[in-house]
């Protein structure tokens, strides 16, 4: 139907903030050669909230993923 898309789109970003606003699935890469390091799923529509609870939690874990304390 008119509107629908099973497509993806894959964003590259350094902003943890960013990722957790607009994705779905937020895939933490080590440096290169890059591996999957963690996997943090987001529900609920994009773009959420800065400030939701889900964009947060998701910003900490992603920044646990890195090594970096939030």
């Amino acid at each position: 139907a008119l509107g629908e898309s099973n497509g993806a789109v894959l964003l590259v970003t350094h902003d943890v903030e960013e990722a957790a606003v607009l994705a779905d699935r937020v895939m933490v890469l080590t440096p290169r050669p890059a591996s999957v390091v963690a996997e943090v799923r987001l529900s609920g529509s994009a773009p959420r909230l800065r400030t939701s609870a889900e964009v947060l939690t998701a910003r900490e874990a992603i920044l646990s993923a890195l090594g970096v304390a939030g």
